[in-house]
């Protein structure tokens, strides 16, 4: 029978479909799929903690020895004005050491907010890492009752893959390369047979044209649907 091999396939790869839904609408998957979710969020986080933390510290290092270098400089200046009886030298002497005085006060400012912004890191660091460390847990918890509960049904799968395997082959190529195009449409049962009487097709229950009408007149004959584009056919007596 023209049909069989491929009703047959049909018929063992919707079970296994069905169950690959159940499985994918569980409470195990939803917790699974979840706790992965936080898991990776936490995992980012902390990560980007660590960034910025890098980052501060290093900008701390660099302000922490530009000021010590602005200090090193400003002690160049100590005594400088003893004995200076000149009014313009004396006011180019202040205008220097007031300007690196400042300098340095506004890199301490900088690297005290820095510091400051370490700290709130380390804390934040903290808290973060222990949220991790639980949905760690939560995830490591939650992939074992997952698979525990795909593992249940497993073997079934298993044995309608090898099913399926088998049957392969024995489809005719055309009927095999529809059906895995409709099936990647998630346009299931792909072959659904003709309504004569009405006209209309198996599945979608739309009225078909005039010209698939025309092909779809004696057992055996099979056309696409125009409407869902699925394969309609006569069963063959």
């Amino acid at each position: 029978m023209k049909f069989d091999t491929i009703l047959e396939y049909q018929n063992i790869d919707r079970e296994l479909l069905g169950i690959e839904n159940d499985v994918a609408k569980s409470k195990e998957r939803a917790v699974f799929v979840n706790a992965k979710a936080k898991l990776e969020a936490a995992t980012a986080a902390v990560g980007k903690l660590s960034h910025e933390a890098a980052e501060l510290l290093a900008g701390y290092n660099k302000l922490s020895a530009r000021a010590e270098e602005l200090k090193a400089k400003l002690d160049e200046f100590d005594g400088i004005l003893e004995g200076v009886e000149d009014v313009n030298e004396a006011d180019y002497y202040i205008r220097q050491i007031s300007s690196i005085a400042d300098a340095i006060s506004a890199l301490e400012k900088d690297a005290a907010r820095d510091a400051e912004r370490i700290d709130a890191i380390g804390a934040e660091y903290k808290k973060t890492w222990e949220a991790g460390k639980k949905a760690s847990d939560a995830y490591k918890d939650a992939t074992a009752a997952y698979n525990a509960f795909a593992g249940k049904v497993q073997p079934r799968v298993t044995e309608l893959k090898a099913k399926l395997k088998a049957l392969e082959d024995k489809v005719p190529t055309e009927f095999m390369t529809v059906y895995k195009s409709l099936r990647a449409a998630k346009k299931t049962p792909a072959f659904v047979p003709y309504k004569p009487e009405s006209g209309t097709c198996g599945r979608c229950f739309m009225e078909v044209s005039g010209a698939t009408r025309g092909k779809l007149k004696n057992p055996g004959d099979y056309a696409e649907c125009p409407n869902c584009r699925r394969i309609l056919y006569i069963p063959e007596e």
